[in-house]
């Protein structure tokens, strides 16, 4: 809009008739603000937005706080599973080696002594009566 056409307007509207205002306009208008300044503020707690913002938080926080507990419940048991799997191995493992080691085992043999060009070794399972 230019200056000029501002300037019209601005003329136009000074040559509109004053609408007076109703008898007690301004003294209703003081007495409605002086209630509002006299009127006790709720607490924040107690306003409807507030109350609503703090149900919905209070929900949300319950709904992740259950979603956790059942995670960490899920988790425990998946660390249960994992752990038995683990021990299973182990037993089965230890079983295998103790049956190496027993197929392995030699009957006893007992060094009795040489030099450095003969050793004297006695394989006590060839001995009559051994005890071993």
């Amino acid at each position: 809009m230019e200056d000029h056409d501002l300037d019209r307007s601005l003329t136009l509207l000074s040559e509109l008739p004053r609408e007076p205002a109703r008898p007690g306009f301004t003294g209703r208008v003081l007495a409605r603000l002086d209630a509002l300044e006299t009127r006790p503020e709720r607490p924040a707690w107690r306003r409807p937005r507030m109350a609503f913002a703090a149900a919905a938080l209070l929900a949300v926080t319950a709904v992740t706080a259950s979603v956790g507990i059942v995670q960490v419940r899920a988790d425990r048991e998946a660390d249960r599973a994992e752990a038995r799997r683990v021990l299973r191995e182990l037993r089965s493992e230890h079983d295998d080696l103790k049956h190496e080691l027993e197929s392995l085992s030699a009957p006893p043999v007992v060094y009795i002594g040489g030099n450095e060009q003969v050793d004297l070794v006695v394989d006590l399972s060839r001995v009559g009566n051994a005890a071993y």
